[in-house]
């Protein structure tokens, strides 16, 4: 379901900002000056995966709602023009059927 999709999405979100904050030590903040380089790039990497499947899933349900909104507004345009055939219709039948004697 969608629902829990975006649900999951913002829980990994969530958990990209959390692991930005820092990592951690039992006995504090570990130094950042002490990761290794090839450590940084393999975090960035993880995490430029992690927002690129975000985005494509982003990208999906706006792609979705946008189909949703145009079949609405096709869906709306189509009553309305069926209205106005109806009440011209309508508009012929009595002004045809009024005669005066």
């Amino acid at each position: 379901m969608k629902t829990d999709e975006q649900f999951e999405n913002i829980v990994k979100l969530s958990d990209i900002r959390t692991e930005r904050q820092g990592a951690s030590l039992p006995f504090g903040p570990l130094n950042p000056a002490s990761t290794t380089l090839r450590a940084q790039e393999i975090f960035r990497a993880n995490q430029e995966a992690r927002l690129m499947e975000l985005l494509n899933s982003l990208e999906s349900v706006v792609d979705d709602l946008n189909f949703k909104s145009f079949t609405a507004y096709d869906t709306l345009n189509t009553a309305i023009e069926d209205l106005r055939v109806v009440l011209s219709t309508s508009t012929d039948d009595t002004t045809g059927t009024d005669e005066t004697p």
